[in-house]
């Protein structure tokens, strides 16, 4: 086909689009949907949503658990609305960039590079904003999740390049148009985040959005493919264990004595480490955390986490949780509940306890009778346990719980999270395999102490459909 009767053919067909959602005056169609999803309409009507019915400018959209719908819009561009998440489709013009907000959950769109009737094609072709934070996107593959409760936002990009910023404290209640959107994105506070990587903002933490980070490779690839938020697990329900190779070494030490990746050659692409800047509230998680997307927390490897030169990311350890194969959703360790501020709670000292075996000999006392008290080993790697309020009353084993990160944390605390000493060659190798673990190790500790330098480093049933208003 020339490429003039292409570009005729594609307008064609655009405008065509564009003229069908018109007429019936939306400027979205539901192509795809399952479960229970309702709209409320600007008049204040609230009715269900079927396949191919027209959404219009100003409709809040609900699904309850279990639930979706795909939506295409006027440009053909796509967005998935997850389960138990509400939106708001605030504006999609033809001549200026749409504006959806999400009110609570998980948005996961496809965005195309059409941009209609646009006159400045340098800006964002569309928005999507939280109560904390801004996204401008101008064509890419990517996902938002927002936690009502806490008012974290993250952002995950699968496939081209998303800019976020935070919305200031004094504007969170205005109403915002497409300028003023523009202008918090292209802010110099302002973050692009790239395929992926992961940002995010949590004002426990700090006010801006964080620098961004790899997210964790076995999670990324898990949630790209997990489009609707609703695929089924295919793990099997395995205990949880610590990692049993000593910490800050690297695995394929056990196996080989391949060569040691140097500190430049990593830096020369990105530097894996995290890091805090107090004065400026600046701030990045070191490459390889993991997100859990129901509290919309984050969850960092920990300061001595083994580090993976081939994906250049940390791994975070199981006893931190691990994240499901299939799905992508993070699973808290056995006995522990992730908050909502992003601290680990312990409900099930026993589970907990049993779930902290790291060798076969632990493993079978997991077997002894309930009655039978067990002190679980601690982990030297997990900074604190959690406060005595969030645990069972009763008696307890000793044991430390992982903890994520304290809220507005100052210099001396990240000091003393991110620069431990460093852990001694383990026992038990070849003479070749301990040097290799030991320079290892040495590199760990300079990637880390240069980010030091730079700041501080941190390891860091069904819905009623009570809209919630804006």
């Amino acid at each position: 086909m020339k490429l003039p009767h292409l570009l005729a053919t594609t307008i064609l067909t655009l405008s065509f689009s564009y003229a069908l959602f018109a007429d019936e005056g939306g400027v979205a169609k539901v192509v795809i949907m399952k479960g229970q999803v309702k709209a409320r309409l600007l008049n204040g009507s609230i009715q269900d949503v079927v396949v191919d019915q027209s959404i219009p400018e100003g409709a809040t959209l609900q699904t309850s658990e279990k639930s979706f719908v795909k939506l295409i819009f006027i440009d053909k561009s796509l967005m998935n609305l997850g389960p138990n998440s509400q939106m708001v489709i605030n504006a999609f013009p033809k001549n200026e960039a749409g504006i959806v907000t999400l009110v609570k959950g998980q948005i996961r769109s496809q965005v195309t590079k059409d941009y209609m009737e646009m006159d400045d094609k340098s800006k964002s072709k569309l928005y999507i904003k939280t109560k904390t934070a801004a996204m401008g996107i101008r064509g890419t593959d990517f996902q938002v999740n927002y936690n009502a409760e806490n008012q974290n936002t993250s952002l995950i990009t699968y496939e081209g390049k998303v800019a976020m910023a935070h919305i200031e404290k004094g504007q969170r209640e205005d109403r915002l148009d497409q300028g003023k959107l523009e202008r918090v994105v292209s802010s110099e506070k302002a973050v692009l985040v790239e395929h992926g990587q992961i940002s995010a903002v949590n004002l426990n933490v700090a006010e801006r959005a964080m620098a961004p980070t790899l997210l964790g490779t076995k999670q990324i690839e898990a949630l790209q493919n997990n489009e609707t938020g609703l695929k089924e697990s295919t793990d099997s329900d395995k205990k949880q264990y610590r990692n049993p190779l000593p910490p800050g070494v690297d695995s394929a030490i056990f196996s080989s004595t391949q060569s040691v990746v140097s500190a430049e050659k990593i830096n020369a692409k990105s530097n894996p480490n995290g890091f805090f800047n107090a004065k400026t509230g600046e701030y990045k998680l070191p490459a390889g955390s993991i997100i859990d997307l129901n509290t919309v927390n984050i969850i960092p490897p920990p300061a001595n986490a083994v580090f993976d030169p081939n994906s250049k990311t940390y791994v975070v350890p199981e006893n931190y949780g691990k994240v499901d194969k299939s799905t992508g959703e993070y699973k808290a360790p056995e006995g522990l509940k992730l908050g909502a501020d992003g601290k680990f709670i312990l409900v099930d000292p026993s589970a907990y306890a049993k779930s902290q075996v790291i060798n076969k000999q632990d493993d079978k006392k997991q077997d002894k009778s309930p009655d039978q008290k067990t002190d679980a080993p601690k982990d030297e790697r997990a900074p604190a346990s959690t406060d005595a309020a969030s645990a069972p009353t009763g008696p307890a084993p000793k044991m430390d719980v992982p903890k994520i990160y304290d809220a507005r944390p100052d210099m001396a605390a990240f000091t003393e999270r991110f620069a431990p000493a460093p852990p001694p060659p383990p026992s038990g190798m070849t003479d070749a395999q301990r040097a290799v673990a030991a320079e290892r190790i040495s590199t760990t500790e300079t990637l880390r102490k240069d980010a030091a330098d730079q700041g501080t480093n941190r390891p860091t049933a069904k819905t009623n459909f009570n809209f919630i208003p804006q």
